[in-house]
């Protein structure tokens, strides 16, 4: 099993064609408009204050702020899509309940996509969130256990771990033997 999100019915389908199995040639997005609504929901709520921004054509600035409108207009249309309910007003006026919430929405809207490694390091969530236990169904369960298959199980022989290094990857030995200008990041090793 895995996602089928960005899968086409006829992949790997053997009867569409005598040679036999083929993908169906997609396009592939750098990025979503889903993506850029919640990044600008993110932005608007971090906000302190008003700030004015040139516009992009020189013409003038633009003055931007923390605006509950705004946030709403942009997850609204991502919310509604997925065929569920805009957040209720006491999530958008607080700055944390919404900052929680879009982490959340992201998680979800952007699964599989290649987004959650980079956003936790982002948000300096990794510490917590890749040191927590990998929980999965107990396969060990019997015909009469079955009421109870999908309650979590910590799986020990995946063990989690992330320390501060993490954050930045190491240089290749290789490379710093190149540049000897340059160092390696905290926390990794040296060649020398």
């Amino acid at each position: 099993m895995g996602i089928k999100k960005y899968v086409n019915p006829l992949d790997a389908d053997f009867r569409s064609t005598p040679e036999g199995a083929y993908n169906v040639p997609k396009t592939e997005p750098a990025i979503r408009y889903a993506e850029v609504l919640l990044i600008y929901a993110e932005a608007l709520n971090e906000l302190t204050g008003a700030h004015n921004v040139p516009s992009y054509d020189g013409s003038g600035s633009i003055s931007v702020s923390r605006d509950v409108n705004e946030m709403s207009k942009a997850i609204s249309q991502i919310r509604i899509r997925g065929g569920v309910p805009d957040y209720e007003n006491t999530v958008y006026a607080s700055k944390d309940l919404l900052r929680k919430s879009i982490k959340r929405e992201r998680q979800i809207e952007l699964l599989g996509e290649n987004h959650r490694y980079f956003d936790l390091r982002r948000w300096k969530d990794a510490p917590v969130e890749e040191a927590t236990p990998v929980t999965g169904c107990n396969m060990d369960m019997t015909e009469n256990q079955r009421e109870i298959f999908h309650t979590p199980v910590i799986i020990a022989s995946l063990p989690t771990i992330f320390v501060k290094k993490m954050y930045l990857w190491p240089i290749p030995h290789e490379e710093l033997r190149r540049n000897v200008r340059l160092t390696q990041n905290p926390g990794w090793t040296t060649p020398y």
